[in-house]
């Protein structure tokens, strides 16, 4: 059969992206496809285990013997039943077997995870913290993800809410998050806060080069422009985030911090407010032992997470 190979998989609400990853963690053949969400969860997972078939005879071709195929899925993840609870991006998506299904449809062993967790694997086993055996990774995007991994192991612990670093509370009676909460750090630091942070400064009659539909790539090109409002809504995300740090710092003792993400574009923006948290919060410790790294991997992330869990069979998130 050759060398072994896993299938790594990132399923999203608007794409999916599967790339085959060799035991050197090596990508050799990636995809991505149109996820077609509204199309309901039997048209998606078809389209999915196709996809899928096609990649492990890529690899047979390629001499490589596919071994098993890893899952990322946003949502509530039950990985020990290898069921989809529910995901906020994949409509229809109730009590979907996912592991069940794709291994009909393709013969191979599968493991399911929740995607910011296997994206901080990902970086784990092979980005920003390779050599490193405890690490939170923070994933700035539409919402705010977390992954947090202990002793080389991820946490998600009894209640599946380890490492759900956007829900701690950074501000006191503040933003209201999609969550229901107030003062959430997805409030402030996600691509979704950050545009409502815009929107509700334009409508108080604040003056920017921005518009209310601008997104966070315009935000950030107005801000290294010198836009005073721009950068007065990065040096919020950046606050919150410092202090989210400084929490997680202090709760678990982790050290590393790792930024992914597409928002984490504009790290640099946001850095100097982050730091100024930091050092003003952390007097039990050094604030110079906690340091925070850009993620390596970008948006191969969470599938090189997923085609390692696989790999590992057995070492799942809890």
């Amino acid at each position: 059969m050759g060398a072994a190979a896993w299938l790594g998989i990132d399923l999203g609400g608007t794409n999916c992206r599967l790339a085959l990853i060799d035991a050197r963690g090596r990508v050799r053949a990636r995809r991505v496809m149109s996820t077609r969400a509204a199309q309901g969860p039997d048209a998606v997972l078809g389209r999915l285990g196709s996809a899928a078939r096609e990649l492990i005879a890529e690899a047979q071709e390629r001499q490589l013997g596919a071994r098993g195929i890893g899952v990322a899925c946003a949502g509530v993840i039950d990985p020990r039943r290898g069921v989809v609870v529910y995901s906020p991006n994949l409509p229809g998506w109730r009590d979907i077997a996912m592991v069940k299904r794709l291994t009909v449809a393709t013969g191979l062993p599968v493991v399911l995870g929740n995607d910011a967790d296997l994206y901080a694997w990902g970086e784990y086993r092979f980005g920003a913290g390779r050599g490193r055996r405890d690490l939170m990774c923070f994933t700035l995007g539409t919402g705010v993800g977390g992954g947090l991994i202990v002793g080389g192991r991820l946490v998600s612990g009894p209640l599946g809410t380890g490492g759900e670093v956007g829900h701690v509370m950074v501000e006191p009676q503040g933003r209201r998050c999609g969550c229901g909460a107030q003062g959430c750090l997805e409030a402030y630091s996600s691509a979704t806060g950050l545009k409502g942070m815009l929107q509700e400064a334009l409508q108080a009659g604040r003056t920017s080069r921005l518009e209310p539909d601008d997104d966070v790539k315009a935000m950030a090109a107005a801000a290294r422009d010198g836009d005073e409002l721009a950068r007065e809504l990065f040096h919020r995300a950046g606050r919150a985030l410092g202090r989210a740090m400084v929490a997680v710092a202090m709760i678990t003792g982790v050290g590393l911090m790792i930024m992914g993400g597409g928002v984490a574009a504009a790290w640099g923006l946001m850095e100097a407010a982050a730091q100024q948290e930091i050092k003003q919060r952390l007097h039990i410790i050094d604030p110079g032992r906690l340091r925070v790294k850009l993620g390596e991997l970008g948006d191969l992330a969470a599938t090189m997470g997923a085609a390692a869990l696989a790999k590992e069979a057995g070492v799942s998130p809890g």
